[in-house]
């Protein structure tokens, strides 16, 4: 993935679009827009912000990471599984996953879902269900930057 640079004198000032925005182009996770807001590379020490848009129908595998994690809907809906707990999530609602939580998600909504992940980590690890670890898709060869 590309390094995020950002003027240091404003570390504590973030402009989403100047993180590239990336797409996945292959695998489970294909069409998938990610884009990394703050993480380690950033500066941060104890936190990172993620930025998505996935389309309807969507689904995001069970997976876990080393962290909390706090996922907040801005536009679509979701249905989220925690631990086997279904559940609808929608534009302005939020929900917890605790550390090492099976966790995944699908697209209910017609419209594309746009979301923020938030992250008790500068640096959060993805593991899959079986425990094995994952490196993100948008980093590697399976996507493209789609701006700077």
């Amino acid at each position: 993935m590309q390094d995020i640079v950002l003027d240091k004198s404003a570390r504590f000032f973030y402009r989403h679009k100047k993180a590239p925005m990336c797409q996945v182009d292959q695998g489970a996770l294909q069409g998938l827009r990610h884009r990394t807001v703050i993480d380690h590379r950033t500066g941060a020490e104890a936190l990172a912000l993620w930025q998505e848009e996935h389309l309807g129908g969507f689904l995001v595998p069970p997976h876990r990471h080393d962290c909390e994690e706090i996922i907040t809907v801005l536009e679509g809906k979701i249905e989220a599984n925690l631990e086997n707990k279904k559940f609808v999530v929608g534009p302005g609602e939020s929900f917890l996953i605790p550390v090492w939580a099976l966790h995944g998600f699908s697209v209910i909504s017609e419209t594309p879902v746009r979301l923020l992940a938030i992250f008790s980590s500068p640096n959060p690890k993805i593991f899959r269900e079986d425990g094995e670890a994952s490196s993100p898709p948008w980093e590697g060869g399976s996507s493209h930057h789609l701006e700077a």
